[in-house]
């Protein structure tokens, strides 16, 4: 529950922050992010110990909205050892009776009748970190990829808002296990990008950039799935 409070304040933070801008401690994505933190920990049974996490788990938010400031992978790499770190020192926190568990078994939906309320926090969080955030892990290989590639984000900018929706439909479908509507949203990828990619310079940086965000983009919702 710590990892999914964690990404939670993460995709929360990337949400709200302005494009390009240095975020510092006490402004609004950090201030989110500290938010969602204390409040989802509080509501999900955990005391005062767990309260404390939040120290560490906001180091890492600073750390993340540094490293996106800084344009470094190497920043990001750094935040997810911290990510590690954080989730480590908060493994043996004690947790209580969660308060909002009442309510959620009061929900009359279907779908959510079999699933647990840790699993259902898990999945929200993911779907938050996912849509904004991984956006940042794309840029960050992309632009190791080198400055041409990173240019061509310019002219298929629709990477932005159909990266997001891919990932969530990715990792949705990949979670029920319909691996076949996964496999036809690729291919479908493939022949939306074809008209763009055939046109390419002669350098090929425009296939590159289709190719390299996409297979992140991919990774980064296929990789969720183990947590479930």
């Amino acid at each position: 529950m710590l990892a999914a409070l964690l990404l939670a304040a993460l995709g929360a933070a990337d949400l709200v922050r302005r494009p390009g801008g240095r975020t510092h401690v006490l402004e609004v994505p950090f201030l989110t992010a500290l938010a969602v933190f204390v409040l989802g920990a509080a509501a999900l049974g955990f005391g005062r110990e767990g309260i404390w996490v939040a120290v560490p788990a906001m180091a890492v938010v600073v750390a993340w909205l540094s490293a996106q400031t800084a344009a470094r992978l190497y920043g990001l790499i750094t935040g997810a050892a911290a990510v590690a770190a954080a989730l480590l020192f908060g493994q043996h926190v004690p947790r209580h009776e969660p308060p909002i568990e009442p309510w959620y078994d009061s929900l009359e939906i279907p779908a959510l009748q079999s699933v647990p309320l840790d699993a259902a926090v898990l999945g929200l969080a993911v779907v938050v970190f996912l849509v904004q955030s991984a956006n940042v892990v794309v840029r960050a290989v992309l632009r190791k990829a080198g400055p041409a590639v990173l240019e061509e984000e310019q002219e298929l900018q629709g990477g932005r808002i159909l990266g997001p929706i891919e990932r969530v439909f990715i990792f949705a479908m990949a979670l029920a296990g319909q691996y076949a509507a996964v496999a036809a949203v690729m291919a479908a990828k493939g022949v939306l990008r074809f008209p763009e990619i055939s046109r390419d310079a002669a350098g090929g940086s425009r296939a590159e950039y289709v190719l390299v965000g996409s297979f992140v983009s991919w990774a980064l919702a296929f990789a969720a799935v183990p947590l479930f």
